[in-house]
Formats: structure tokens, C-alpha cells, sequence
């Protein structure tokens, strides 16, 4: 018969229910100052040092900038017939600048996927009174991105027409 050697002399202990019930309770305890030694420790103080205090300067925006921001925002509307009707509505403003029709030419061309709708914001540039000769030029270079002649055809006769 196999027998348990004794536990060494420095080991002061009982193998009785009390003593285990200790153990645990004690690592329970430990646990628990640990836990709240982490959150207070681990809360920390967030130090901001301002040397001077400048005031903010208020953000300007040109009418031009802000005009090539809003083509921006109309070619991230989700539907073509959206876009379509905020083109329009831009290209028909009599003090667009010259920058912003080239821009918005462009727009027209990358942001609208029906060539008719494109036509049309190009038609409603050329019929309004601020119609640039720079945005002449941006158009009749851009002209050969359009498929159909008809289409091309319509332009440059409403361009004709505007030079009377």
C-alpha cells in the first residue's frame, strides 16, 4: 500500500473545509482590490496647456468657392435626375463665373450617366446670360464625349444662336 509523504515543515496547513474556505476567500479579496486599485490607478488626468489664446479667424469663402463646392455636393446626390435638376439650376445663375461653368462642364460630363441629361445642363449654360467664352472653349473641346450627333448638333447650334 502506497503512502502520502508528509507535507515538508514549512508547510503549515490542514486539509480540512475551513482552511480551503480561507484560500478562497482571501484570492477572492485580492481580486477585488485589484479590480478597484486598476480603476482608480488607471484613471488618469488629462492636462491641456495653452501657451497664448488666439482668437479664430472666420473661415471666408468666396462666391466662387463656395459655388464649386456646391457642383460638388449636387454630383454626390444619388439619383441622376437629382443631380440633373441642381446642375440646371446652377448653369442657368447669371454671375457664374467663368472657372465655375468650365467646372461645372466637367461635372456635367463625369457626374451624369444619360447623355440627354447632360444636354440639358449644357443647353441651360449656353442659354444663360453669363455664358463665358472660356466656357465656350471647355465645352467645344469636350464636345466629342457626347455619342450622338443630334446631341452635338443641338449645342452647337444654341451656341450659334447666342452669337446671333
Amino acid at each position: 500500500m502506497l503512502q502520502r509523504p508528509d507535507p515538508p515543515a514549512s508547510a503549515d496547513c490542514t486539509n480540512d473545509g475551513a482552511t480551503v474556505w480561507k484560500g478562497k476567500a482571501m484570492k477572492r479579496k485580492l481580486l477585488i482590490v485589484g479590480l478597484v486599485l486598476a480603476a482608480v490607478g488607471g484613471q488618469g488626468c488629462i492636462v491641456i496647456h495653452s501657451e497664448k489664446e488666439v482668437p479664430c479667424k472666420p473661415v471666408v469663402v468666396e462666391p466662387q468657392d463656395a459655388t464649386i463646392r456646391e457642383i460638388d455636393a449636387v454630383g454626390r446626390l444619388s439619383f441622376d435626375q437629382d443631380r440633373k435638376r441642381g446642375y440646371e439650376r446652377i448653369a442657368r445663375r447669371e454671375a457664374l463665373s467663368a472657372s465655375a461653368q468650365v467646372y461645372l462642364i466637367e461635372a456635367a460630363f463625369e457626374r451624369l450617366a444619360f447623355e440627354e441629361a447632360q444636354v440639358d445642363v449644357l443647353l441651360a449654360l449656353v442659354a444663360s446670360p453669363g455664358f463665358s467664352s472660356a466656357a465656350e472653349a471647355a465645352l467645344l473641346d469636350r464636345l466629342d464625349r457626347l455619342a450622338f450627333e443630334h446631341n452635338k448638333t443641338r449645342i452647337l447650334d444654341a451656341i450659334n444662336e447666342r452669337k446671333g
